[in-house]
């Protein structure tokens, strides 16, 4: 039950966060590229979003992925993260905020755990750029159709408007199934500001 709180939790966030915008759902929609529908079971807390989605989501929004998980969104330029960072269950996976010092807007960093068992979804296509760095396990990136097997302390950076999709290896390395990543999203887009309302 702790997810489906989550999960509903960042609903309310999401919504919080459009509607400080001064936007519609529709806007946002025609802003990311995503049925209204969906946002609009995402805010419900019905629907779990993918990372790619959140990450898009959140840079429409002008804020982070962090803050939507619950980081404080004022105070000094400076954020630290440590290992007892909360988690949301979202899309399958265990994520925690990495990075978003108050008003940070370059990067988003996340630490996310892939479990075992975990289907892979549909490739995701999103703006940017993602950048992932294997800390324990396997992970099988599929990028652009070609599947690659990414091992502890190996790294990939890649086009994120591409199709991407990754899974856990199902390996057994030391002792853990499932795979231990960091994964740095940067989203090069304009401003929602200059969206026509």
């Amino acid at each position: 039950m702790k997810s489906d709180f989550a999960v509903s939790v960042l609903g309310e966030r999401l919504r919080a966060a459009r509607e400080a915008r001064g936007l519609t759902l529709d806007q946002l929609s025609a802003s990311v590229g995503v049925s209204k529908a969906h946002l609009s079971r995402m805010e419900s807390g019905d629907r779990q979003p993918s990372v790619g989605i959140l990450v898009e989501v959140a840079a429409a929004l002008g804020t982070r992925v962090s803050v939507l998980l619950g980081e404080d969104g004022a105070g000094a330029p400076l954020a630290t993260f440590t290992p007892d960072t909360p988690r949301l269950t979202a899309a399958g996976l265990e994520i925690a905020a990495g990075s978003g010092f108050p008003g940070s807007r370059a990067l988003e960093a996340l630490r996310v755990h892939v479990p075992g068992d975990r289907e892979a979804p549909a490739p995701a296509r999103h703006r940017g750029e993602e950048w992932i760095y294997v800390l324990r396990g396997v992970l099988d990136l599929e990028f652009d159709g070609l599947l690659h097997e990414l091992r502890p302390e190996t790294a990939a950076h890649f086009d994120a408007t591409r199709p991407h999709r990754f899974s856990a290896g199902g390996t057994v390395v030391s002792g853990s199934t499932g795979a231990e990543l960091l994964l740095v999203s940067a989203d090069y887009r304009p401003e929602i500001n200059s969206i026509q309302h």
